[in-house]
């Protein structure tokens, strides 16, 4: 067992990490739980995981903070982290000083599977797992696709069979799933049985992906493409069947394996018609190229609203002040899990779980960003974890998202409307241009500004809940730790670049502020 140490001071993520898979049965354990850096690097010798999974905004220590730590200290312990699209950058560094892969928040539980697969190449234990229900129908499903049921009495005993159905059914879909074998051979040390591997494993995770109202088969044809055979109820839920997990798939393929994928989606009216529609769909992907999900039903692609979609907006939305668009991403998100479960809409499951504590996640990660104080914006001693267990449904628990990030933009819209905003931002602005110069000081400000330094000190405080000095020092520690981490510069140089003459007061500094000393944290060690 591959042993797995999760980290996140958010304990409804925490929970939907331990729920969100079946960890045993790809390979995995998860060893213990942090719930922030520093806790997690205590933890390290008393379990020493094989893997770190963990998020980068939190107290204390964060992730990349963290990461480094580990890549430093235990380099035989890799690191995965969960992040936000504001926090593209911070991972992809990250990646750069010894960090193996991250995730991007909402991420479906499929991506996390496949990264921490391709991470400890651990495909094999996966594609054993599927073994024994593989085999349970394939040639009466082989036989289907290529000979077809050639009459009445053939049809009914294979649907008995297959789909435990005597009675009428709402007919057939059929999904042909192809990949992109010619340039995954391509790729250095990729061979055609790694990625037959990987299309069982794939295989497995759609059979535990999809949730329709009737019963399914998944197997492979004899050139190893997947497919998925879906009997229907009725005729109205194979007409409302949008395929939002065939899109996901794509998808998550093309992330994480980087492996053009297609999938057709072929209508049959009855068991007799499967194989023309594997044929059709069979005939279809022949002429197309990948990345796509073509649903033959009306000839046409399905454009699917990825999670990724969702993550650039929410950050947009916030960062333009829209709460009217941002409303409309949770509900379009919502309605996205409405019609791939077409299950009680009053449950909350774990679905819903992760892709509301994502988006509260991406909410927190900017007011922190912003320099915003929380408890200001919902109260004193908010808890967003409280606040969601309040919900009784998951449509309350959406709206209650929905009012979490209207909260947030009216608050930043109201502060933009006030003398104090106006006087911070400027003094903000002010010192971003000119940290670099050591002899920076407040009377440099107050005079810049024209405003009295006691009523800019208020204005300041009051606005960004911390004093004038500490943003000073903030900001020059956060352009040092860039340099350190990202440059070959000497520590007399960075020290000189950020506002510092004393190299030595500056390693103090800097120690105070992130913990560590510079040279610990630089790109040279």
């Amino acid at each position: 067992m591959i042993r797995i140490m999760i980290v996140d001071d958010m304990p409804i993520f925490l929970e939907y990490l331990r729920g969100c898979i079946d960890w045993n049965s790809y390979g995995f354990e998860i060893c213990c739980e942090a719930h922030d850096g520093k806790e997690a690097l205590e933890k390290l010798d008393e379990f020493y995981p094989d893997v770190v999974l963990t998020d980068i905004t939190m107290p204390y220590l964060n992730g990349l903070e963290l990461a480094e730590k580990i890549t430093k200290d235990y380099p035989e312990i890799s690191v995965i982290l969960i992040t936000g699209n504001n926090e593209f950058e911070y991972a992809r560094k990250a990646v750069k000083l010894g960090v193996c892969d991250y995730i991007v928040k909402p991420f479906e539980k499929e991506e996390l599977i496949l990264s921490l697969l391709k991470l400890q190449d651990n495909i094999g234990k996966a594609v054993e797992s599927t073994a024994t229900k593989k085999d349970e129908h394939y040639d009466e499903l082989r036989g289907l696709i290529y000979a077809g049921a050639h009459d009445e009495e053939a049809a009914k005993k294979l649907e008995e069979s297959l789909f435990e159905r005597t009675g009428q059914s709402g007919g057939y879909l059929l999904a042909l799933i192809r990949f992109d074998s010619k340039a995954f051979s391509e790729k250095e040390g990729d061979s055609r049985e790694q990625l037959m591997n990987w299309e069982n494993l794939i295989a497995k995770m759609l059979a535990d992906k999809l949730d329709i109202a009737g019963k399914f088969e998944i197997f492979h044809d004899f050139e190893n493409n997947i497919v998925a055979l879906m009997s229907f109820d009725s005729s109205d839920d194979i007409n409302n069947y949008k395929g939002y997990e065939f899109a996901d798939i794509i998808q998550i393929v093309k992330n994480q394996l980087e492996i053009g994928s297609a999938i057709a989606l072929s209508f049959a009216e009855s068991i007799i018609d499967v194989k023309k529609a594997y044929e059709k769909a069979l005939g279809f992907l022949t002429e197309k190229g990948y990345g796509q999900l073509w649903d033959l039903r009306n000839n046409t692609e399905n454009i699917s609203y990825s999670s990724l979609d969702a993550i650039i907006r929410l950050n947009k939305d916030l960062e333009v002040l829209s709460a009217d668009d941002a409303e409309e991403v949770l509900n379009t998100l919502w309605d996205k899990l409405r019609d791939k479960k077409n299950s009680d809409e009053n449950k909350i499951s774990i679905t819903d779980m992760n892709l509301f504590t994502s988006a509260i996640s991406i909410l927190m990660t900017n007011i922190i960003s912003k320099g915003f104080s929380i408890d200001k914006i919902y109260g004193d001693g908010f808890s967003p974890e409280k606040f969601m267990a309040m919900a009784s449904s998951s449509e309350e628990m959406k709206n209650n998202v929905v009012f979490l990030y209207r909260k947030r933009i009216e608050f930043e819209k109201g502060k933009k409307q006030s003398k104090t905003h106006d006087i911070a931002s400027a003094a903000k602005d002010y010192i971003e241009m000119n940290y670099y110069d050591s002899n920076l000081s407040i009377s440099d400000i107050s005079e810049k500004l024209c405003v009295n330094q006691t009523y800019l000190r208020k204005m300041f405080k009051s606005e960004m809940d911390m004093t004038l000095t500490e943003y000073i020092t903030q900001y020059r520690m956060q352009m040092a730790k860039q340099l350190l981490t990202t440059t070959d510069e000497k520590l007399s140089s960075i020290a000189e670049k950020v506002g510092f003459n004393d190299v030595s007061y500056f390693s103090n500094v800097f120690k105070k502020f992130y913990g560590i000393s510079p040279r610990s944290m630089s790109k040279e060690s």
